[in-house]
């Protein structure tokens, strides 16, 4: 008997072996790697640029919303291409297309080829976002603990490229002009396509049908969602354009809905959505990235236009969030397995609202102490969030859910940073606005002077650093009203995904 029970234990079945794991998550990290550091480099090179090329003020913030634009709007899309003509082909086509772009607009001879570079980098992004994680799961399906450790790896460098652009922007901006910031991911895109054609095995479901219908009403939905946000803090929710547009987006993203479901290969299966738990999964992963982008957004601000900081010093003040951040997502499916993915989320969300709140303390003369705090806490609760909201989506799905499961949080997740950066610049215009003429009162600022200051303002200049101290003193006070504003919203945000994370998912998680 007990030779039998001994032969038994030996039975046990040996992991799969899949070859070159290891350089097929180098691959997928590699593109999230460039698809994120995209998104906070590029506001380092603002103010060179602008001195540059002479951009009107309010001009400048379509350098880093074209990007983000794009990339929300086709994001969903570029799921349904990869399956369609192969996850690594269109990845492929993706890492080019992020690479070309900066490279269009390091070598643009005027602002019209800025903004035409920073959208065939966000075409890319999207092509990219979706099918780096689809690689890691199609390929490690097999060996799923090991699936969820690379997703954990993988959702991290999300992380690194957002803490590392301001860092990297600014050690070139020490250096060199604002242009070799935008040649990093050159160098970048040739290493990861050979790593791709050499470890990464194509997968692709030829018959896939390409929805689109689905993918015409998702593009101009989510394209005139975030630009009706991103020019309504600017111009006001009142102006007609800003109205007509945000109409526009809640016709074409009612319509997404109606023809998901009646789709017979949805792109996006917004059927599975009828249950609360996966809903609730959903929008607690998209607030998880809308928190952490939000955040480091409004840090880079404050850092810089509050505080006077350097790119350089900029990057380095922001590192508590990057290492709490990969730390926290390398220990996170650890602790899951023992206390469940969903109570991670609920405790993740919480520390990411107390981050926003410690963060409020900031001020234009405060010391770096009580932001590396608040950092550092937005790091550690982030982490809990990000990576495992994949994995709580299995938990609460069903089993033939899992493939669309994975590929809605991919895409809430990456739709929640888009619109981070959207929706916190608008609240931030308007405070600031809002704020600026009792400050510029309260400075003693004469009459004349500070209506020109609100009027430039308005505009989206900067009239600080060119004006008296007074002027300057009262336009980082009224910047630093619009940033706790922001920083309260996320706090909201992030307080409500911990009550949808502990009534609806951690729950269904425990009895599943």
């Amino acid at each position: 008997m007990s030779a039998v029970t001994g032969q038994a234990a030996t039975d046990t079945p040996p992991k799969p072996v899949i070859p070159r794991g290891a350089l097929v998550l180098t691959a997928a990290c590699l593109g999230l790697f460039m698809s994120f550091i995209e998104v906070t480099a590029a506001i380092s090179t603002l103010r060179a640029l602008q001195v540059d090329m002479h951009v009107a003020p309010a001009d400048l913030s379509w350098v880093s919303s074209t990007y983000t634009l794009v990339v929300a709007a086709c994001v969903l899309s570029g799921g349904a291409l990869g399956e369609r003509f192969g996850r690594r082909r269109v990845f492929v086509i993706g890492v080019v297309a992020l690479a070309a772009g900066s490279l269009v607009v390091a070598t643009a001879s005027g602002f019209p080829q800025v903004l035409v570079g920073r959208a065939v980098s966000g075409v890319g992004g999207a092509l990219v976002l979706p099918t780096s994680l689809a690689i890691i799961t199609t390929t490690f399906f097999v060996d799923l603990p090991r699936m969820l450790r690379y997703i954990t790896i993988w959702v991290s460098m999300s992380g690194v490229g957002l803490a590392v652009g301001p860092l990297l922007g600014g050690a070139l901006l020490d250096r060199f002009d604002w242009p070799a910031v935008y040649l990093v991911n050159a160098p970048l895109a040739v290493v990861t396509v050979a790593v791709t054609l050499y470890a990464v095995k194509e997968t692709k479901v030829p018959d896939r049908a390409l929805d689109l219908p689905g993918q015409f009403l998702s593009i101009v939905g989510l394209g005139t969602l975030v630009y009706g946000i991103a020019v309504g803090g600017r111009e006001g929710y009142g102006d007609p354009v800003v109205v007509t547009t945000l109409v526009v987006a809640v016709v074409a993203l009612t319509a997404l809905v109606l023809v998901e479901r009646r789709a017979p290969v949805p792109m996006l299966d917004v059927r599975m959505m009828a249950s609360v738990p996966l809903s609730a999964t959903l929008v607690v992963a998209a607030s998880a990235l809308f928190t952490f982008v939000g955040v480091v957004f409004l840090e880079v601000l404050f850092l810089q236009r509050v505080q006077g900081a350097a790119p350089m010093d900029t990057g380095l003040k922001l590192l508590p969030a990057m290492v709490a951040f990969v730390l926290s997502t390398l220990v996170a499916q650890r602790i899951a397995t023992k206390v469940g993915p969903g109570r991670l989320l609920a405790v993740g969300s919480l520390v990411t609202a107390a981050a926003a709140v410690v963060l409020v303390g900031q001020q234009p003369d405060s010391a770096y102490g009580i932001t590396a705090v608040g950092l550092a806490l937005l790091g550690l609760g982030s982490g809990l969030v990000v990576a495992p909201s994949t994995a709580a989506a299995f938990a609460v799905a069903e089993p033939a859910q899992m493939g669309a499961a994975s590929n809605a949080v991919t895409a809430f997740r990456q739709v929640g940073s888009v619109l981070a950066t959207a929706i916190l610049g608008a609240v931030l215009a308007v405070r600031f606005i809002g704020a600026l003429p009792d400050r510029l009162d309260t400075a003693h600022v004469p009459p004349e002077v500070a209506t020109q200051v609100v009027a430039v303002a308005r505009e989206g200049g900067n009239s600080a650093g060119r004006s008296t101290p007074e002027v300057t003193e009262a336009v980082a006070a009224s910047f630093n009203v619009g940033i706790h504003t922001g920083l309260w919203v996320v706090a909201g945000v992030s307080a409500l995904a911990a009550v949808l994370a502990f009534a609806f998912v951690s729950r269904k998680a425990k009895a599943a």
